[in-house]
């Protein structure tokens, strides 16, 4: 995360912190001298007549000038009044001015995550060098017209004479052409400087002891004689910062752990019954390191202003956790995302359309998260294509060894797919029939009519036939009746027109197709085949449709006078009436009758009595408990 501007000229800011009366005395030596006038007006590195003009940095000439009449408008802002009145528009000012300097350091070998805090302190260890040395004259170092365009290693870089000091033109990029100090100079500055330090100034200074001001000092909210204030033991420098700056930081850090315990018991809110606001709070610690982390952050680089290597490495760690922490929120924010789906629409919490929103969201947060860690790998320097072949190959690595959950993932996506079962179906798989639960990531749960509850993986299920019985929109009433042999043809004539004229009557039977068929001659029966589809899906209204249909027809059989079959031998004695001659004779009769008057319904019923037939029975029956009144 990009540092705030205010924060990219921090360090050279609190170089102003000079004692009190130092600041006077300076300050009237260089009202005294006009150097005051001169630093604010000129040496600022501005042309007031082009107020946006980038710097010059076209040659090591205009580079150095570039640089120290930028640092030194900094100091002569200090100077000014900063010191005595500090404030967030005078910070701002400081800022403006001290970005000259900054654009003058070649920071492409530094990870992006590190550049504010590096660069302001290698242009202070620069700049206190460049003040202890002594450089030639201005008009013997090379300027735009001296500098030749070849590629030449004279052409391309200069170094100040009697150091290591390097100023180079950058062959590529946005910044090509430009002549900056060179990555090498930049990593050496506080080496280059830990080598002058006891040395004096060479040159006119609007403010000198710059690194001692930056060590102690802090930021425009704490004034500097509140340090001056302090006891002698918090000033003392521990790693290269004031004592009291640690203090700071281990009583921030302190406020922050309570804070965090906080907002982890509020992450731990919800309950299973209430997914969304348990992944809604799972969320909320993230989303506090990311509140939170930029707010430290700036008080320990900005207010507190660790400087140095200890600066460089909070910015890195602030970089860091920024980009965890956005990570983070994204892979939680899936569930969020997917829960609220859920609940919009009502879907069912276990069903395969509610596991597939919470896979796809769970999916997109991980991209997310993967991209967002990439951006931050790069920002802290890290080599990310190296990263991510390493992930690649070990990726492959992950998913032979995974190759059983990937398969149970892809049948739960085949199962979407068909769409061939839901939560609260009832089914049969395999040999078993049960009714689906849940449909989740790996695996379905079915629950038994033995009301066991089986868990079969999603590969599995997907490779097994499945019958969804409560896909079907009527079910199938199939079955064979066996009529005595004793039974007459005019008999079975009877049987076979009552039974077509059940099932035409009755008004859960579809008419189409149903039938009643003379389907053959068993071992021991005239075999009659009753074949209907009843208009229903739930098995037990099936059932009781079924037992009316199956009374019904007893009634028809008896009704002819014979009987049904049954495997059995029959001895018959004199006393064996047999069968009902009465009985015989009306039915046989009656088949007379519809020969005789043409309406004989073989192969099947004329239309006009269909018509006059269809749903004249009563069902439920005459005196159901379930049948309405008249």
């Amino acid at each position: 995360m990009p540092a705030p501007r205010f924060v990219v000229v921090h360090c050279i800011v609190c170089t102003s912190l000079l004692q009190g009366w130092l600041v006077s005395k300076l300050t009237q030596f260089l009202l005294a001298t006009g150097l005051l006038v001169f630093v604010v007006t000129a040496a600022s590195g501005q042309d007031q007549a082009n107020p946006i003009k980038p710097p010059d940095l076209s040659s090591p000439r205009a580079t150095l000038k570039t640089f120290l009449d930028s640092a030194d408008a900094v100091g002569a802002m200090l100077t000014r009044g900063y010191l005595k009145s500090p404030s967030y528009s005078k910070f701002e000012e400081l800022g403006a001015l001290v970005k000259p300097a900054l654009n003058c350091l070649d920071l492409s070998e530094v990870p992006p995550a590190a550049r504010p805090k590096t660069s302001r302190a290698v242009a202070a260890a620069l700049y206190e060098t460049l003040a202890r040395i002594k450089l030639p004259p201005f008009e013997q170092i090379p300027d735009a017209n001296q500098f030749t365009q070849s590629t030449g290693t004279n052409a391309v870089r200069w170094v100040i004479p009697n150091t290591e000091i390097a100023l180079v033109r950058v062959p590529s990029g946005p910044r090509s052409g430009q002549f900056l100090f060179s990555p090498d100079t930049v990593a050496r500055a506080g080496e280059f400087y830990e080598r002058v330090r006891g040395l004096p100034y060479t040159r006119p200074m609007p403010f000198k002891q710059l690194e001692m001001v930056v060590s102690k000092g802090g930021g425009w909210l704490i004034p500097f004689a509140w340090i001056q204030a302090m006891p002698d033991w918090l000033q003392s420098p521990v790693v290269n910062q004031a004592s009291w700056k640690w203090v700071a930081l281990a009583l921030l850090l302190g406020i922050i752990t309570l804070l965090t315990r906080i907002a982890y018991r509020v992450s731990r809110f919800g309950s299973s019954d209430r997914p969304f606001v348990k992944a809604l709070a799972r969320a909320t610690l993230p989303a506090y390191f990311l509140a939170v982390t930029p707010v430290v952050a700036y008080l320990a680089l900005v207010q507190i202003n660790f400087i140095g290597e200890v600066g460089s490495a909070i910015e890195l760690a602030t970089s860091a956790i920024l980009f965890l922490t956005g990570a983070w929120i994204f892979w939680r924010m899936g569930p969020v995302i997917a829960e609220a789906l859920i609940a919009s629409p009502k879907v069912a919490r276990e069903s395969i359309d509610a596991n597939l929103i919470r896979i796809f969201s769970r999916i997109l947060g991980i991209v997310a998260a993967a991209a967002l860690l990439a951006m931050g790998a790069d920002r802290l320097g890290i080599p990310v294509y190296g990263i991510v072949a390493g992930l690649g190959v070990g990726g492959l690595a992950i998913a032979l060894a995974a190759q059983p959950t990937v398969e149970n993932l892809i049948g739960g996506l085949s199962l979407f797919a068909d769409k061939s079962i839901r939560v609260g179906d009832f089914c049969k798989y395999g040999d078993d029939i049960g009714t689906v639960e849940a449909i989740g990531i790996r695996s379905t749960r079915i629950r038994g009519i033995d009301r066991t509850l089986t868990s079969i993986p999603n590969a599995v299920l997907s490779k097994i036939p499945v019958v969804n019985f409560t896909l079907r929109d009527r079910m199938l009433l199939k079955s064979v009746i066996g009529l005595r042999y004793e039974t007459k043809p005019e008999q079975l004539r009877y049987v076979l027109a009552k039974l077509r004229e059940l099932l035409l009557a009755h008004p859960r039977v579809t008419p189409e197709p149903s039938r009643v068929r003379f389907i053959g001659y068993g071992d021991f029966s005239l075999n009659v085949e009753v074949f209907a589809y009843v208009e229903t899906n739930d098995w037990n209204e099936f059932l009781g449709i079924q037992e009316d249909i199956y009374l019904r027809m007893m009634d028809v059989v008896a009704a002819s006078g014979t009987g049904f079959a049954f495997p059995s031998q029959t001895l018959y004695f004199a006393r064996d009436t047999g069968l009902d001659p009465d009985k015989s004779a009306a039915a046989m009769a009656e088949v007379q009758q519809w020969r005789t008057t043409q309406k004989l319904p073989f192969p099947d019923f004329d239309i006009g009595f269909r018509k006059t037939h269809r749903d004249t029975l009563d069902y439920p029956p005459a005196g159901s408990s379930v049948a309405e009144p008249n």
